[in-house]
């Protein structure tokens, strides 16, 4: 018996914290005890780098978890933490996008809160990885292309100038504006606002650099101006990107996909 006693202390000296938080979380999983599960992983976030081995302290293994505790607290009712857990996930590991787009899409919230979201992932998404795949309100067109809402401006040129700055002349140009949303659902444009006077001024230094946002806004005129990312279904109705990130678009009109009803237009 003290033979036994010594081999069981030996093993339970042998197995790390981290693998014993491990397999508590399987157990906790396999009874469906999602409560407990959660908390696990919560213990895991909170401790992967004093306490796991290096591939649990990568940006994908850190996603990974948040993902998880998101589904967790999903299971549990607790739908603002599941929120916040997708937040974590795209923050940690912006290559993840799909994915949390993905559960984003499944979340047990109201339309106009899914909205909300949807639009609120895909600007942090084009902010964190704008070479990515980033969306928000996903929706599927007959050809199989991806689409989500999205918002645009419609600029009029105001003023055009050329002034002269301690370094050298300055182009100026000077527009109103008006906003438009893209709603993915209807697939229809609606207009958000009136117009508003001298909504802004991209400039460029005669002789310098040619200027990403400068150049769109000259190029429009009674058009439409993106400034973040196009989502693929309307991809062939903007001239861009302007910006080398894949952001920032200029259209004639506004474009729709195949499936979709007119617009407001």
């Amino acid at each position: 018996m003290r033979w036994y006693c010594c081999v069981l202390l030996l093993l339970a000296g042998c197995t790390s914290t981290w693998e014993r938080h491990r397999s508590r979380l399987a157990d906790d999983e396999v009874t469906g005890d999602s409560k407990h599960a959660a908390a696990e992983v919560r213990w895991q976030i909170d401790n992967a780098f004093a306490n796991g081995p290096p591939s649990a302290n990568t940006p994908a293994a850190e996603a990974s978890r948040y993902l998880h505790l998101s589904e967790l607290a999903v299971k549990n009712g607790n739908t603002p933490l599941a929120i916040d857990a997708l937040r974590e996930a795209l923050r940690a590991d912006p290559s993840q996008a799909r994915a949390v787009r993905a559960q984003l899409a499944r979340l047990p919230v109201t339309a106009a809160e899914h909205d909300r979201l949807q639009e609120e992932f895909a600007w942090n998404t084009a902010a964190l990885a704008p070479a990515a795949d980033a969306g928000g309100e996903t929706e599927e067109t007959n050809e199989g292309t991806s689409c989500w809402s999205y918002r645009v401006r419609e600029l009029r040129i105001r003023h055009r100038r050329m002034v002269k700055m301690p370094d050298g002349m300055q182009l100026q140009v000077t527009y109103d504006a008006r906003p438009w949303m893209f709603d993915a659902h209807a697939g229809r444009w609606h207009v958000e606002g009136d117009w508003v006077a001298d909504a802004g001024t991209e400039t460029e230094l005669v002789g310098g650099p040619e200027q990403p946002r400068y150049r769109a806004v000259t190029a429009v005129d009674h058009q439409f101006y993106a400034d973040g990312t196009i989502p693929s279904c309307h991809r062939a109705g903007w001239n861009g990107p302007y910006e080398p990130g894949g952001t920032v678009f200029v259209a004639a009109r506004l474009p729709v996909d195949r499936s979709a009803p007119p617009t407001d237009h």
